[in-house]
């Protein structure tokens, strides 16, 4: 069985792909986003890890029985993730400041 290999010009356009996302999410970061920050970060690197993947590990020219363990291993750490998210924000146990003094401390009586 012969293996078609992809054009070179395919691996030219994937890279500038990885690069683009690459200057997004260096970009994203500078913008602050707050709770949205990491869930673009981690869309982003989702897309890129996918990208390297299929076309730099050549698993876009495999038999799918090639990439079956790699789509488990996938399935599984976002079951995992799943569950962890899950845990911590069911608990409800965050961090709390302490609390300032009632009153203020009292003054050293002065000496006779």
């Amino acid at each position: 069985m012969t293996v078609k290999h992809l054009s070179s010009r395919t691996y030219v356009i994937v890279w500038l792909a990885l690069m683009a996302l690459t200057l997004v999410s260096y970009l994203l970061s500078l913008a602050h986003l707050g709770p949205a920050d990491v869930v673009a970060a981690l869309l982003i690197a989702t897309v890129k890890t996918v990208l390297v993947l299929l076309f730099f590990m050549h698993l876009i020219e495999q038999r799918f029985a090639n990439a079956l363990p790699v789509l488990v291993a996938a399935l599984l750490l976002g079951l995992l993730l799943t569950l962890m998210i899950t845990d911590v924000t069911a608990r409800g146990t965050t961090s709390v400041a302490p609390l300032p003094p009632a009153s203020p401390p009292r003054a050293a009586p002065a000496p006779p």
